[in-house]
């Protein structure tokens, strides 16, 4: 009787699992990746404020009628990754019609920011334009 020689189980089924290992091992790392992003996203949060600030800026008519539009933001110090919940900001503005400052304060409160201050002075006038209230409804 022939005696039969039975071979790896990996010479058996390298044909599949190769290309099985190599896709799952890419998925894993792909899942890394996408979970990695997003916990730093989430650690630099006043991003997000930050975003708010600019479009509610942009998009709001009495400081484009006291500014004009462009507006644009003058600010090299603005670091989000300072403190992830607190938002501290003043920034110059430069518009068409006028010049101004912006301040901001604003803390993130059980997922949500809140805006203690979100002001504009319009420069050469005793104009002020606060807009937290419109952030915080």
């Amino acid at each position: 009787m022939e005696e039969e020689i039975r071979q790896s189980w990996w010479k058996r089924n390298w044909k599949w699992a190769l290309p099985s290992g190599g896709c799952l091992t890419i998925l894993i790392i792909i899942a890394i990746i996408v979970i990695t992003s997003i916990n730093t996203l989430s650690k630099s949060t006043s991003i997000m404020a930050f975003i708010n600030v600019v479009r509610e800026l942009q998009s709001n008519a009495e400081v484009a009628e006291a500014l004009g539009k462009p507006i644009e933001i003058r600010d090299e110090t603005y670091d989000p990754e300072a403190s992830p919940d607190h938002l501290d900001l003043e920034m110059q503005l430069d518009g068409q019609k006028a010049d101004g400052t912006l301040i901001v304060k604003a803390d993130k409160i059980d997922g949500k920011w809140v805006y203690t201050v979100f002001a504009i002075t319009v420069e050469g006038t005793d104009q002020v334009i606060d807009l937290a209230k419109s952030l915080n409804d």
